[in-house]
């Protein structure tokens, strides 16, 4: 049995990081605390994906499921990071390539985020309730 979930644990974490960002960061104007929040969701979904791609020789539903949804939480940061990147690479001077990954991070925070949470709470779930019946 299994003991260690982490696409359900991406899951958690990214319902987690909305209620907190919801009720505590912006209320607090604490946007270091926020990004940093960010980061760890986007680490979380890729432990999400990497822990869901080992499984792909014994696929299931719940596999590919916490696949894709680890990987619509793990995008938006990975974007971000790449955004931001380049725009230090080139002295602060916006690109086509800045502007679409940037937009890429918002609209992805926005609508993949929280898809990619209930995919992985879905899938973690699952295989959760799995190993509890074996």
């Amino acid at each position: 049995m299994k003991t260690f979930n982490p696409t359900m644990i991406a899951g958690l974490i990214g319902v987690l990081y909305f209620v907190l960002l919801t009720l505590f960061f912006s209320i607090q104007d604490m946007e270091l605390a926020a990004e940093i929040a960010f980061g760890i969701v986007t680490i979380v979904g890729l432990i999400a994906v990497w822990d869901n791609f080992r499984d792909r020789n014994n696929s299931t539903w719940a596999t590919w499921t916490g696949l894709v949804g680890g990987l619509l939480i793990a995008v938006p940061g990975i974007c971000l990071l790449l955004g931001n990147l380049v725009l230090l690479a080139v002295n602060g001077n916006p690109s086509t390539m800045v502007n679409t990954l940037l937009s890429v991070a918002a609209i992805g925070a926005l609508f993949l985020l929280p898809i990619g949470i209930i995919m992985c709470l879905i899938a973690g779930f699952s295989r959760f309730y799995t190993a509890r019946k074996v």
